[in-house]
């Protein structure tokens, strides 16, 4: 039995703050797909058990994915000593996990997320999964999918993938999924290599710029100091930092300030004004 600890995880927090897009409330209790399995979390009172309702995880497997491997108190009371901002937004997200997720389904969902809000990125995934991915099973009336694989994927067309709330991102999700399977690209390779190296080889991907890439390096690569900069993020550097308006300023404040921090104190600081903004 699993059990993960409430001083430091709330799933309201890790699963609403935009990283992951499977886990959804039913009837008060939070179910989602991980890999070919489907997880409930059942509130105990010393945290949360992890139930396995589907294809079987080792403890080991489910302890990888929610990050209890790292060190989250040290984290919370380096960053919240950094700054003010910082001190309020750890206070107020520190339920928050950086789950270690799929790498190609981190790929394609986040390709799914350029220029998209969280609304339309869980439609279009969802959409994805139970048009291309594999039947699991059925939890109080909700029929659960695995997220398709490169396989399910590769022989589909830009119509096939244009499911709701896909749009133009089809085209992009077509393109890469054709790259990787005829380049034959290994996509365990940037678990091997350095931040800025796994960085550039995400990129030669179609559809991956650089918030794409640092949104798949912190969310299944394990590379923590990935700090995805978007238009929102960019309007918070400058309103909270006072940053300079130039992507260059961005980077050079973001590796310098938050060092290897820098993908706990973007997911802090993002939550933390998500739901304090009028």
């Amino acid at each position: 039995m699993m059990i993960i600890s409430s001083e430091y995880f709330n799933p309201k927090d890790t699963f609403e703050c935009g990283q992951s897009f499977r886990w959804k409330p039913i009837d008060g209790l939070y179910v989602g797909v991980v890999r070919r399995s489907v997880l409930m979390l059942e509130p105990r009172p010393d945290g949360y058990e992890v139930k396995v309702l589907g294809e079987p995880l080792s403890d080991d497997e489910i302890g990888a994915y929610f990050d209890e491997g790292s060190d989250y108190k040290s984290i919370i009371e380096y960053l919240s000593m950094k700054d003010s901002w910082l001190d309020k937004a750890t206070a107020f997200g520190k339920g928050i996990r950086l789950l270690n997720q799929d790498p190609f389904e981190m790929l394609i969902t986040f390709i799914i997320s350029s220029n998209n809000n969280i609304p339309k990125i869980k439609m279009a995934v969802e959409a994805l999964s139970e048009q291309f991915g594999d039947y699991l099973m059925t939890y109080k009336g909700v029929k659960m999918f695995a997220f398709p694989t490169l396989e399910q994927l590769k022989a589909c067309t830009v119509t096939d993938l244009n499911v709701k709330g896909m749009g133009y991102r089809a085209r992009y999700i077509a393109n890469a999924v054709r790259q990787i399977d005829e380049n034959h690209l290994d996509l365990n390779l940037p678990f091997e290599l350095g931040y800025e190296d796994s960085k550039m080889w995400l990129k030669q991907l179609y559809g991956i710029g650089d918030k794409v890439a640092d949104c798949v390096l912190l969310f299944s690569y394990r590379k923590k100091n990935a700090f995805p900069i978007d238009t929102w993020v960019k309007k918070m550097l400058r309103e909270l930092y006072g940053v300079e308006d130039r992507q260059k300023a961005y980077e050079a404040f973001v590796d310098d300030y938050f060092d290897h921090y820098g993908g706990y104190a973007q997911q802090y600081l993002f939550y933390y004004m998500r739901n304090h903004t009028s």
